[in-house]
């Protein structure tokens, strides 16, 4: 379980840097070693041509810049690494086939509007957390789930749910809550995006016999 310093759900770095295709890491590591290469025969022609001490200098200030540099990347990974754990941590806990952040953005009447939120299809329910524990604010019965659309936003914010569409950017939901019909609606879908939800859902609903 979770210790009071370890929260149920951390979410990856916003600004994740981009990943270069493989076919060119060759090319990247042989430019890298070139600028090294430069940046260090810098302060050997300053040492002969003009000063030892502003040799020295620019030597000392690539030294500082490169462990500065390593320290960052170590410190990200370490970063990344924990949130991925933690992540893992979550899954197992609740006992989830899938699980993943979001923001309700309006709808359910026991969250409130822009909640960040984690949610998390387990066994015949979509569960909705809390990032500091594994409590559940609601637990929804797949078998109440009246449906399950994707929503795509055009160039004016204009929404469309008539198509299953990959780029979409939100999940809408409509069910039986207390009897009564209610549609939420979920943004920013983080670790799965909207197309995965619906997927998921739609094919528990189905291979289960629970869709309507």
């Amino acid at each position: 379980m979770n210790t009071p310093n370890q929260p149920f759900w951390k979410d990856e770095p916003e600004l994740q840097s981009v990943k270069m295709p493989n076919s060119f890491m060759p090319f990247i590591k042989i430019f890298n070693a070139f600028l090294l290469f430069f940046f260090a025969a810098i302060p050997v022609i300053i040492l002969i041509l003009i000063s030892k001490y502003l040799g020295l200098a620019w030597l000392g200030l690539m030294i500082v810049t490169y462990a500065l540099s390593f320290y960052q990347k170590r410190h990200r990974k370490n970063t990344i690494n924990n949130i991925d754990e933690t992540q893992k941590r979550a899954k197992e806990i609740v006992g989830a086939l899938q699980i993943g952040s979001a923001i309700h953005v309006a709808g359910h009447p026991l969250l409130q509007r822009e909640q960040p939120i984690v949610l998390a299809l387990v066994s015949d329910s979509l569960n909705i957390y809390a990032y500091e524990n594994p409590i559940p604010l609601d637990a929804i019965s797949l078998k109440s789930i009246q449906g399950v659309c994707t929503v795509t936003y055009d160039d004016d914010r204009v929404p469309h749910i008539d198509a299953i569409d990959s780029t979409a950017q939100a999940l809408q939901i409509t069910f039986l809550w207390r009897e009564q019909p209610c549609a939420c609606l979920f943004r920013r879908m983080r670790k799965m995006k909207a197309i995965d939800w619906y997927h998921s859902i739609q094919q528990v609903r189905l291979q289960s016999g629970l869709a309507k």
